[in-house]
């Protein structure tokens, strides 16, 4: 970012508060600024809350400083040179001088397009708070989690954590993050904004100016509403702002919900944060080993089910089904009787709704191995009409299919199977000694249960009836 003269002989000072300049003086706006007007103070940020929209690049920033105003015409010079801040969004408040400061004009400094000067008239001598606002691109966020299973795997523990990424061009060296998940249609006749196919930037100044009251208004809304928390910290080695616990408080309301990084976070340019969302210990989990001609290749995968749901009296900030859960790759690992763990699989969630279900679909397994066999084929019931010219024809009749599934499980303990079976026809139950669920017209879902170490065989028929 470009100093202007007045300021290269102050000492070093991060890129954010290189963009803020304040000067006293008595002159209008429109004459340009001399030489011998003098620098009262470039302030230390006291605050910066960052409130970040994946689906539309959009970020929404609130700065907040503490200035020294004098009697008289005072003027703050914004810049935001190799920045993505979107400048036709800027906006400055008095929060702290409420009657005693006013914007008068806004100028800009001569043979610069990168930098805008607000005059702001004072009637006070000292320091008062002021607020600026604006949208910039360039900064997102994702979500991961870590998942460990017990050695039997029937319960697990869940770490979820929030990666933020700076790319603006601009550093935040104090800020406060604030997450939104979920999707926002923020103007209804551009939509795809919200699904990820329009960006903010590459919108047009009327549409820009709708997505930004819009924004603003669905995240005050959400300000309005009592807030939930779950643990956050920082990780990899990186500086610790505040030494305490940080806390992700997650607020919803129907289009969304909104995640507060308790504290502040040093996020400067072209860096990245992790920040553990949630940890979560004995969640009950099932493990299916699941088949499907359809959905597997009649491969057995191995799947993880739990709920995104709190259990009664359980502490909020170690708990599921606070808030949904963003979309984000999970790690699954499972822990052996010495303590060691074993990989399972990454697997991509995607957005899970409080009190749904969650499916991890690790791929497949060779833990339970599933051999499929059709053992027999017979073909009966004939019935025969004659034609006009007097031949005969076969009207109708019936294939049977004899099957017979083998399933081994080379574990040492008892396991759940789900094999789902389609067929080629409309099918009437043969003889399937065992209970099963008809999923539709061709295709039948059924639960055997596998002992320790055991090979099972499954046979079983079904009756397809033809016509002519």
């Amino acid at each position: 970012m470009n100093l202007s003269p007045l300021e290269t002989s102050k000492p070093y000072m991060p890129r954010t508060v290189h963009k803020w300049l304040i000067l006293a003086g008595v002159f209008f706006a429109c004459f340009p600024l001399a030489a011998h007007i003098e620098l009262v103070t470039v302030p230390q940020s006291q605050g910066v809350e960052l409130t970040i929209y994946n689906s539309a690049d959009i970020t929404m920033v609130r700065e907040s400083r503490e200035l020294t105003f004098k009697p008289g015409l005072n003027t703050i010079q914004f810049s935001w040179a190799g920045t993505l801040i979107d400048p036709t969004s800027l906006r400055i408040t008095f929060p702290g001088g409420r009657g005693k400061l006013s914007l008068r004009d806004t100028s800009f400094p001569p043979g610069r397009t990168d930098a805008l000067q607000w005059n702001i008239e004072s009637t006070i001598s000292g320091a008062a708070r002021v607020e600026i606002n604006y949208f910039t691109s360039g900064i997102t966020w994702s979500a991961d989690y870590t998942a460990i299973t017990n050695k039997r795997e029937d319960t697990m523990n869940v770490d979820g954590y929030i990666r933020v990424v700076n790319n603006s061009g601009e550093d935040y060296p104090n800020a406060k993050v604030r997450l939104v998940v979920g999707t926002i249609n923020l103007v209804e006749s551009i939509a795809e904004l919200a699904q990820g196919k329009w960006r903010y930037a590459e919108l047009d100044l009327a549409l820009k100016d709708q997505v930004r009251t819009q924004f603003a208004a669905k995240v005050a809304k959400a300000e309005a509403k009592p807030g939930r928390g779950a643990v956050a910290t920082e990780e990899e080695g990186e500086a610790v702002a505040d030494e305490k616990e940080k806390e992700i408080v997650k607020e919803g309301i129907s289009e969304y919900f909104l995640f507060t990084v308790e504290g502040k976070e040093r996020l400067p340019n072209g860096w990245q944060k992790r920040l553990r969302a949630f940890s979560v210990e004995d969640v009950a989990v099932k493990v299916i080993y699941r088949a499907s001609d359809r959905n597997t290749s009649g491969r057995v995968h191995k799947v993880f089910e739990f709920r995104n749901a709190r259990k009664k009296d359980q502490d909020p900030k170690k708990s599921l089904g606070v808030s949904p859960l963003p979309d984000g790759v999970v790690q699954v690992f499972s822990e052996d009787e010495k303590k060691n763990l074993s990989y399972q699989g990454g697997v991509a969630m995607k957005y899970v709704a409080t009190g749904d279900k969650v499916k991890l679909d690790t791929g497949e397994t060779r833990e339970v191995v599933l051999r499929s066999f059709t053992r027999d084929f017979r073909r009966g019931g004939f019935t025969t009409e004659r034609r006009h010219d007097k031949s005969y024809y076969v009207k109708e009749w019936y294939d049977e299919y004899f099957y017979e599934h083998e399933v081994e499980n080379t574990l040492a303990q008892a396991v759940r199977v789900e094999i789902e079976r389609t067929f080629p026809g409309n099918f009437e139950p043969g003889k399937i000694p065992f209970k099963y669920e008809k999923v539709d017209a061709a295709t039948i879902r059924f639960f055997p249960e596998v002992e320790a170490r055991e090979k099972k065989k499954i046979p079983y028929a079904i009756k397809i009836d033809n016509k002519e």
